[in-house]
């Protein structure tokens, strides 16, 4: 996933819950969320990667899931 459709992404989370939820559910201050938001943090590669474990969708064998947790992961499969 290129860096514009996980600033995008990014976007769409703050959009649809806040930019505090955001910032909690990632971790990071509301500050650095709303300064990568803007594209005006030096260097977000970082935080891209925290967006992208956190938000984007992963598809395994078929199946799709919203989380890296495998205990999770397998109660989704079972599903």
């Amino acid at each position: 996933m290129d860096t514009a459709r996980i600033h995008e992404l990014l976007k769409q989370e703050i959009k649809d819950k806040s930019i505090g939820k955001v910032a909690r559910e990632l971790g990071l201050s509301k500050a650095t969320v709303s300064l990568v938001a803007r594209k005006k943090y030096p260097n977000p590669q970082k935080i891209y990667k925290k967006i992208k474990e956190k938000y984007c969708v992963t598809q395994i064998i078929g199946v799709q899931t919203t989380t890296n947790d495998l205990v999770q992961l397998l109660k989704e499969i079972e599903e």
